[in-house]
């Protein structure tokens, strides 16, 4: 089951290898052409541990420096997850198998499966120490206790986030093995002590003394949170009327009982969603992608209900994941790599005007010769994955300055649905440039962060007009093209 279960996942995959690029997959490639110390003074502007940096740099100094290659590595830390997640219940208990299966259907794991970045890696350390604790406590060899130590290291290496899981973790092993959890204090000690030696004084000034690290991270509501619950849960409930259908023609003495494991990785699933929902009321921390460490708490949690209808809702789901991910309604045609073929028709006296963290990205296909080019804001350059906080005043009069200084037709990325472009584009109205249907669009941002892609014609001047005079007041209206022959 674990093997078909990497099988369904990789056919499932391995095609969208070659999706258009986005920003944090960009940034990736960057920092792994670096030499080892530079990419150590480079990661200590970035927000995220250096495990899976070094480790990706190591795979694409084989492998090549690639946008396929990089995400490679994360399917392949992702099917290694699912492979390791068969072995989290303990054999006896109906559904081990099956765990595979629910994993690999679950929506928010799904698309760190072939996304750039250190998610699937994370997943897997989780369940690695997951394992190493629960088989530590049950058999007590020293493999496992080393397995423990080194995973527990590695984990925190790798996202902040994993020291969340291991709260969880904490609690399904006190549900599972009551006090002997306390046994397992020598092996996460050490694994802390690690990464406290290795990372611990640059994650303290990171987040004390950097506050455009978390700049980014949008404020907490309760819609967010149970918007992200229901992603990882969307094809498990998807597949319920397969589920109901098989449990109706099968006999009552295959349904399976719910196994405390199980029962414990359900709470450890919502105390993995709960914890950084309850800090970002305090301090905004929250991202659908960190909650990946939810994952396999919710694969044992389902487990046993792939035993009670023999397989068909664990299958079910994960064939409605992957139906999703080919259904064209779940595509979208704001993409890095369209948006670099339309700005290729601008001219050199051009402008290109870059807002939220798309200007990374649509470079990485549109190479060589350029009009001007600019992000907005312009901090946004300043920093790794920094969209900016800055307050509304100051965003109006950095967009003044830069229509003022705008050449040519200008092209402007947009994400409408945030405050800053919005007031870009109402800058550049104020300065007579003229609007014009937009090159494309779609209905929300999404990963690439942008929505439409704009130009505006330049202002007109005195000697466009019909007439060779100013036209006198009152008329015509006030609109762009009058204040096109206003004083400057």
């Amino acid at each position: 089951m674990p093997l078909a279960a990497t099988g369904a996942l990789a056919a499932a995959v391995v095609p969208f290898l070659s999706a258009p690029v986005l920003s944090d997959e960009v940034f990736t490639l960057e920092a792994a052409r670096l030499d080892w110390a530079a990419l150590w003074r480079h990661l200590q502007a970035d927000v995220h541990p250096p495990l899976y940096y070094a480790a990706v740099k190591l795979w694409l100094g084989v492998l090549g420096h690639s946008l396929i290659a990089l995400r490679a590595f994360s399917l392949l830390m992702a099917l290694a997850a699912v492979a390791v997640s068969s072995r989290i219940l303990p054999p006896p208990e109906p559904g081990r198998g099956w765990t595979a299966w629910f994993l690999a259907a679950d929506g928010i794991f799904l698309l760190m499966a072939f996304y750039g970045r250190m998610y699937a890696m994370l997943a897997l350390l989780c369940l690695l120490a997951w394992l190493a604790s629960d088989q530590r406590l049950r058999r007590g060899a020293r493999g496992w206790s080393a397995l423990a130590a080194t995973a527990v290291a590695a984990g925190l290496c790798t996202h902040h986030f994993f020291a969340l899981f291991l709260a969880a973790l904490a609690l399904w092993l006190a549900l599972v093995h009551g006090r002997a959890l306390l046994r397992l204090w020598p092996e996460w000690t050490a694994g802390v002590a690690a990464w406290a030696v290795l990372w611990g004084k640059t994650a303290f000034e990171q987040f004390t003394q950097r506050p455009q690290h978390l700049a980014w991270v949008q404020p907490m509501s309760f819609t967010r949170w149970a918007e992200v619950a229901a992603a990882h849960l969307a094809f498990a409930a998807a597949a319920l009327p397969a589920a109901l259908l098989a449990l109706g023609f099968l006999s009552r003495r295959r349904s399976a009982r719910w196994p405390a494991e199980s029962r414990a990785a359900a709470a450890a699933a919502l105390a993995a969603l709960a914890l950084p929902g309850l800090i970002s009321v305090w301090k905004p921390a929250w991202n659908p992608r960190f909650t990946v460490i939810a994952s396999p708490f919710l694969a044992a949690a389902l487990a046993p209900l792939g035993a009670a209808s023999a397989g068909v809702w664990p299958v079910a789901a994960t064939a409605a994941g992957s139906a999703w991910l080919w259904w064209s309604g779940s595509q979208t045609k704001c993409t890095s790599r369209e948006a670099a073929r339309q700005l290729a028709a601008a001219s050199p006296g051009d402008t290109i005007i870059f807002c939220r963290l798309t200007r990374k990205p649509v470079e990485y296909y549109w190479i060589g010769a350029a009009p001007q080019r600019r992000s907005f804001p312009a901090e946004i350059d300043a920093h790794p994955g920094y969209e900016g906080r800055q307050s509304e005043a100051s965003l109006r009069e950095e967009a003044r300055q830069l229509a003022r200084s705008a050449a040519g037709r200008v092209f402007v990325v947009a994400d409408l649905s945030r405050p800053a472009p919005r007031i870009l584009i109402e800058a550049l109205e104020e300065a007579g440039f003229r609007q014009q249907p937009p090159l494309f669009e779609c209905a929300s941002p999404g990963w690439h962060y942008f929505n439409c892609l704009v130009v505006f014609d330049p202002p007109l001047k005195r000697t466009e007009s019909l007439s060779a005079a100013p036209p006198a007041p009152g008329s015509p209206p006030r609109d762009p093209v009058a204040r096109a022959y206003e004083r400057r």
